[in-house]
């Protein structure tokens, strides 16, 4: 700052040296640059400041002292300052080099100086901000009804009215089912909110690309989302650290080299141009869509294609044996990290060939492959390959897909689609106080509001986490509870920026691939992705934007951390990385009028090496008695088609317990009850 403001008293003493020609006489110096100019093709424009060489000098004075002002003051659009000064000197070089040669000396001074400003004015920090927001979000209440009239026996009594929750209940037909909630609203950790009708989501946020004939794919013909989502393939983009992609130039040099025809793209030197210019004035992130990074990943692409979910190789989870994956290669990969796997082959067992990676993958891709796992809270160093492998496949090399306000749609419309069935009975801010395996079932009982309840179920889903579970319930194998005990719930958060107007509204948005920033305070809690609402809900025509920021955390980073206690800290953590977003993008960040941060703690699962492999998930979600098991920890995989696949489990062991020796069609046959 003091460099700054030397040379603005520069640009002040040399804008006021205008006025006095004795000092400086601009006419007279213009005048000759025009002589001297005569045939050059800025012949023209030399001659034109000399004819008005008054109206120059006064002019440049102005703009010389304003200029230097501004450096003093550093507003934070004294960046359009520097941009001009720059722009000035340029043209004043041009023109009067010839006759004035020690200008391209005095001006080369100046201009270094301003790209330093420039890289100085990139780094600068927001000043705190007051937003509206003054702790963490909650779901808002869902008007209850006010009896509480339960029957005293249901067929299926299902515990946790999250996605896997109400996935469950909609697959009875006709058995009497009771969804017990605990919270004000259903959805778990899918559930959207509004931003004057933009809908924007306040935890999961988008899912893979449903395959014909999934589980997925079935549920959103069930519930009319079958065409709703909108697919990010060629509306992703990705938000490089300016500093590693200069330091990976020679990956991405070898990348593009062997795909040639990226090199008659405008659009690949149009990046190249982004990422010298950024590396000059220190702009901190190189923007890029996603297909663009196509020949850096094309290795790791190529030997992705292998495992997509249409081919044998799939690594599914939960694990399938099959004639591509045995239980001996999947328990190989599931008790090596993923980073041993793809980045040190000294380290890594002997594998069939078919699995052997591809060698030399770059920091780059390393880099990509990190964040993509950190979104959904996974290490690179703890995953297992094989799990990773399961990421990658969906996640990055996959096509994501996304509705107006995120999962919460899914949840949203199950609950609207278990509204009208007359055998669902939907009840929130219940709280499960009590189980019991009795003969007749499962005794349950629960207070809502200032009542208690006791009811029996024929069968119980428990499609809450499993610690809930262990809390009112005795009766556990011992080698069931160790399994609980060792499944890996992590805390989420994730923040809302909402905004006076829409931005980036033709993008899906995107990953930002950066290192650690281990000096901040909340790096455990960092943005891994910026999604823009507009562009997922582009149907509400709506004056306002949101930028939705996941901010996961692993273990390792988080190291037993929480920002329960330090709302506004996180939330200005988060103010300053969405604003660098927005400045990266040469937008104002006073448009962010608030940041909204959900806080969802244990709210997603994990699964670290070896997992899989000893099936632990299985083992913890053994059905006892009458009880089965429904949750993303059932699957140990911390997204929404695993809590979908889980609730699919659970609901056939319900059906095999009450009606083992009938088929499926033989059970929607049957005059007795229809589980």
């Amino acid at each position: 700052m003091v460099i700054q403001r030397i040379f603005a008293v520069l640009y002040m003493l040399a804008g006021i040296g205008k006025a006095f020609p004795a000092l400086e006489n601009v006419p007279e110096i213009l005048a000759r640059a025009a002589k001297a100019n005569e045939g050059t093709w800025y012949y023209a424009p030399s001659l034109w400041f000399a004819e008005h060489g008054m109206f120059m000098s006064t002019l440049v004075g102005i703009c010389l002292f304003g200029s230097g002002l501004a450096l003093w003051l550093n507003p934070r659009w004294v960046k359009r300052v520097i941009y001009a000064q720059l722009a000035m000197m340029v043209v004043f070089m041009t023109i009067l080099h010839r006759a004035e040669p020690k200008v391209l000396f005095l001006d080369s001074i100046f201009i270094l100086a301003s790209l330093y400003f420039l890289r100085i004015q990139h780094q600068r920090l927001p000043k705190l901000k007051a937003l509206l927001s003054k702790k963490f979000s909650e779901p808002k209440s869902l008007k209850r009804p006010e009896s509480n009239v339960f029957d005293s026996q249901y067929d299926v009594v299902i515990v946790g009215g999250g996605v896997s929750g109400l996935t469950a209940a909609s697959e009875f037909e006709d058995a009497r089912v009771l969804v017990l909630e605990k919270s004000p609203t259903f959805g778990g950790n899918a559930r959207f909110h509004l931003h004057d009708n933009l809908k924007y989501p306040t935890a999961g946020v988008c899912f893979q690309e449903p395959q014909p004939g999934s589980q997925m794919a079935a549920l959103l013909k069930k519930l009319g989302l079958a065409d709703a989502y909108k697919n990010s393939a060629a509306a992703t983009l990705v938000f490089f650290d300016t500093k590693l992609l200069l330091s990976s130039i020679l990956e991405v040099t070898v990348g593009f080299l062997k795909f040639p025809s990226y090199l008659i793209k405008p659009s690949v030197w149009a990046l190249t141009g982004q990422l010298l210019k950024n590396a000059l004035i220190g702009k901190p992130y190189v923007v890029s869509p996603k297909q663009l990074g196509d020949p850096i990943f094309a290795d790791l692409y190529q030997f992705l294609d292998n495992f997509h979910p249409s081919k044998p190789l799939y690594p599914a989870v939960p694990f399938v044996e099959n004639d591509a994956w045995s239980q001996t290669d999947m328990a190989v990969m599931d008790k090596m990290s993923l980073y041993t796997y793809l980045f040190d082959e000294a380290n890594r067992p002997e594998l069939p060939d078919h699995l052997v990676p591809p060698k030399k993958l770059g920091k780059l891709v390393e880099n990509a492959v990190e964040t993509t796992l950190r979104v959904e809270c996974l290490d690179i160093h703890q995953v297992s390959a094989y799990v990773g492998l399961h990421f990658l496949v969906g996640y990055l090399r996959g096509n994501l897909v996304t509705l107006a306000g995120g999962n919460g749609n899914i949840s949203s419309a199950l609950n609207n689609y278990l509204s009208t069935k007359k055998n669902v009975t939907l009840a929130n801010e219940a709280k499960v106080t009590a189980l019991e395996n009795i003969n007749e079932g499962v005794q349950i009982a629960f207070e809502r509001g200032e009542q208690a309840f006791t009811i029996v179920a024929k069968q119980l889903i428990w499609a809450a986490p499993k610690p809930a579970f262990t809390a009112l319930f005795d009766d556990i194998p011992k080698a069931q509870l160790d399994a609980i005990q060792a499944i890996r719930h992590e805390d989420y958060y994730l923040a809302n920026a909402l905004l006076t107007k829409p931005v980036m509204t033709s993008s899906f948005g995107g990953y930002m691939i950066e290192p650690a920033p281990k000096n901040s305070p909340f790096s455990w809690c960092r943005a891994g992705t910026c999604l823009v609402a507009n562009w997922m809900d582009d149907t509400t025509k709506s004056n306002v934007g949101v930028l939705t920021m996941l901010k996961p955390t692993t273990r390792d980073e988080r190291q037993g951390q929480t920002a329960k206690e330090d709302f506004f800290g996180l939330q200005q953590q988060s103010y300053f990385e969405i604003a660098r977003v927005l400045e990266n993008q040469g937008i104002n960040p006073n448009i962010v009028e608030d940041i909204q941060i959900w806080y969802w703690p244990q709210g997603t699962v994990t699964s670290v090496m070896g997992q899989q492999a000893q099936q632990l998930f299985e083992t913890a979600s053994q059905s006892i008695g009458h009880i089965h098991f429904a949750n993303q920890d059932s699957i140990g995989v911390g997204n929404i088609e695993s809590a979908i696949a889980a609730a699919h489990i659970a609901v056939k062991r319900v059906r095999d317990a009450v009606q083992p020796h009938l088929s499926n069609q033989d059970k929607r046959d049957t005059s007795e009850v229809v589980l």
